[in-house]
């Protein structure tokens, strides 16, 4: 039923100009947001064989043939390190439509997670179906640093992130996210897993100047474990975007989180 309904959605709206798919993967471990999972597979955190990551793939790949995104953004991906078997899953999203990628270590450049066997596949990364200029930044404190910035039209610059788990980090990390919008002379979009654990108050500092705007609703969670649901992926983005631009919440059996759909 969920595969029929995205399908239908997106045949109802494919007047839409451009498409973003933001995914947080999970690392491709076949996890949802059910507590029985977490138990039962919890060793897929430690070792997860390439066959079901492939099939979390495969699940991933579907979707966007039935999306049709122009560009798809990932965090939480691997790009080959020892728990996952040495699997490079970009190279498993990469197709016929979407050749062009690219992916990065999410820690500092100095950092010796980038080095460690269980940590130096751990990346962001990007598919889409033409080539775009694009930059990697990195936020001044945290593990997770890694921002990347891309030029999808002359007019729209884009921003996505996974943000810290911890708070006192984060903090730090959005007013350097607030910074590299306010730079940008056309409109931008930030998208990322915020990780706002204390809930939307977090990125009121993006907010309180009246030039940018969150397009989630505050009540469709898009993190799920257990009996919690929280909105932890987020689209900011500039007041002109906002007022034309439309965002979906779509669940992903494969990852405790969902993915978002924005169209502009």
């Amino acid at each position: 039923m969920r595969q029929e309904y995205v399908a239908l959605f997106f045949r109802r709206h494919s007047m839409s100009s451009y498409k973003i798919l933001f995914s947080n993967l999970g690392y491709a471990r076949g996890i949802s947001g059910r507590l029985s999972e977490h138990i039962r597979y919890a060793h897929r955190h430690f070792y997860c064989p390439p066959s079901i990551q492939r099939q979390s793939l495969d699940q991933l790949k579907q979707l966007i043939k039935e999306v049709g995104p122009d560009l798809c953004c990932f965090v939480e991906i691997d790009q080959g390190s020892f728990g996952p078997a040495r699997f490079n899953q970009l190279k498993h999203l990469v197709s016929e439509n979407h050749a062009f990628s690219d992916i990065e270590n999410k820690y500092a450049p100095d950092s010796l997670l980038r080095s460690l066997t269980a940590t130096s596949g751990k990346s962001n990364a990007f598919i889409s179906r033409k080539k775009y200029d694009f930059e990697k930044i990195y936020f001044t404190c945290g593990f997770k640093r890694l921002v990347y910035k891309i030029k999808v039209t002359e007019d729209i610059t884009l921003f996505f992130a996974h943000f810290s788990l911890k708070k006192s980090v984060r903090t730090r990390q959005l007013l350097e996210a607030r910074d590299l919008m306010r730079r940008e002379e056309g409109e931008v979009i930030f998208l990322g897993d915020f990780n706002i654990l204390s809930g939307l108050q977090e990125i009121e500092p993006l907010l309180d100047e009246g030039r940018f705007t969150l397009l989630n609703q505050p009540d469709v969670p898009t993190f799920f474990f257990h009996k919690h649901e929280l909105v932890l992926d987020l689209c900011v983005c500039s007041l002109p975007i906002g007022k034309n631009a439309s965002l979906k919440v779509l669940p992903q059996s494969y990852s405790d989180h969902a993915a978002l759909i924005l169209e502009v």
